[in-house]
């Protein structure tokens, strides 16, 4: 099950008509009570959590995160990539990127550039 909680709601139901076996999510603690599920989220949707509190609480109950941001300056991916969420695509993207994401999960090495910017600024 893919699980969509962009907060964008033509960009929700763009995607739930291509993507099968999803659904779009309205309210975050649905997340949390699902299992066996991938969620595409974004990091503008209004909820109750903090970003980094609330995908502590999925990556804790290993639900796949792909996350969506809008460029590599956000301090979401720090975050993300702390808690090991290396599925990320930034703007632009398109619905067919989604989908490869989807089915090709990233790795360390597809990531890693990130991390390595990270460790660099925190170095100096």
């Amino acid at each position: 099950m893919v699980l969509i909680f962009t907060g964008n709601e033509q960009l929700d139901q763009e995607l739930n008509k291509t993507i099968e076996n999803s659904r779009v999510v309205y309210y975050p603690d649905y997340i949390l009570e699902e299992n066996e599920a991938t969620i595409l989220i974004t990091t503008v949707q209004p909820n109750v959590y903090n970003f980094r509190d609330f995908m502590f609480k999925v990556r804790e109950r290993n639900i796949r995160v792909i996350l969506l941001l809008e460029n590599e300056m956000q301090k979401e991916l720090k975050e993300a990539l702390t808690l090991g969420i290396y599925d990320i695509i930034f703007n632009q993207f398109s619905i067919d990127e989604i989908k490869e994401k989807l089915s090709i999960p990233a790795t360390f090495s597809n990531i890693s550039k990130y991390i390595k910017n990270l460790l660099e600024l925190e170095a100096n």
